[in-house]
């Protein structure tokens, strides 16, 4: 069962009796995935959260949520599940359909709460990952997910068929308080503005949102 399950993911259950549980709807019995969905639902959360968290770091809690909201959305599970083959494979009573409801979302979850338990967060992290990889490949085309210095730079490109230079004040590395001093350059209509970060980094996207705005206000 698993090797058929799971060959888009590259996950094997160790204890059979874990999958088997995760692919059982309270229709077909008693015993059934509930209770893995309720852990499964945790941990996608808690995985998704702390991909957005790393992987955006200029976004505001707003957008995070958002964001996350349509990864862990019953509609997204759903097609994810699709895409996996889940109703192929879900055990439900007499009567019960997949039309019109969670159902393939919640065996998701249950699956993934049982590849928790049968390995370890680490490991449903690279089975999340490739799961999810299309959602997150998706975000990355998202305008709001672009930073100042990208949108800078394709404005740029666009309207001068130039680049900004970013330069980096002598005197504004303190060894102490690692504070950085950045002057944004854009040669092509003779601009200069300035940026403060606690590392390179951030100086440049600051010094690079100061000149977006200076492009618009001319």
């Amino acid at each position: 069962m698993t090797n058929i399950l799971f060959p888009r993911i590259d996950y094997e259950f160790k204890d059979d009796k874990l999958i088997e549980l995760a692919l059982t709807h309270k229709s077909f019995s008693a015993i059934n995935n509930e209770r893995l969905e309720f852990l499964g639902d945790a941990v996608l959360n808690l995985y998704v959260s702390e991909r957005l968290f790393d992987s955006y770091e200029n976004l505001k809690e707003g957008k995070l949520t958002r964001f996350k909201a349509s990864i862990v959305s019953r509609e997204n599970l759903q097609l994810v599940a699709t895409k996996m083959g889940l109703s192929n494979h879900i055990r439900l009573g007499k009567g019960e359909t997949l039309e019109e409801n969670s159902i393939l979302g919640n065996v998701l979850e249950a699956i993934i709460g049982a590849i928790f338990l049968d390995s370890s967060y680490a490991r449903t992290i690279e089975v999340l990952d490739r799961l999810f990889q299309d959602n997150f490949l998706g975000l990355v085309e998202e305008k709001e997910l672009k930073d100042s210095k990208s949108t800078l730079q394709e404005l740029l490109q666009k309207k001068y068929k130039s680049l900004p230079r970013y330069v980096l004040s002598n005197d504004s590395k303190n060894k102490v308080n690692k504070h950085f001093q950045i002057s944004c350059f854009v040669d092509a209509a003779d601009l200069i503005s300035h940026g403060e970060g606690k590392t390179r980094k951030k100086a440049e996207l600051d010094a690079a949102t100061n000149m977006l705005k200076l492009i618009e206000s001319k």
